[in-house]
């Protein structure tokens, strides 16, 4: 008897998913990591505005893509 992985056993299961549900993932993933992100600013950086976050986090994910 072979025992699956759980990296086949998820790549079985993205296979078998729509576009738009595997959009859906990517979207929450990245909406995770701008969230988890913004939380290591503000833990460095206590006295930043909420607007100064967000725009340290847009500048790190700008920075990540390039």
């Amino acid at each position: 008897m072979h025992d699956r992985s759980a990296v086949e056993v998820e790549t079985d299961i993205l296979i078998g998913l729509s576009p738009d549900q595997k959009f859906a993932i990517a979207n929450g993933l990245r909406r995770t990591a701008w969230e988890l992100a913004a939380a290591g600013v503000r833990l460095r950086e206590p006295a930043l505005s909420e607007d100064d976050v967000q725009a340290r986090v847009r500048d790190q994910f700008l920075r990540a893509s390039s």
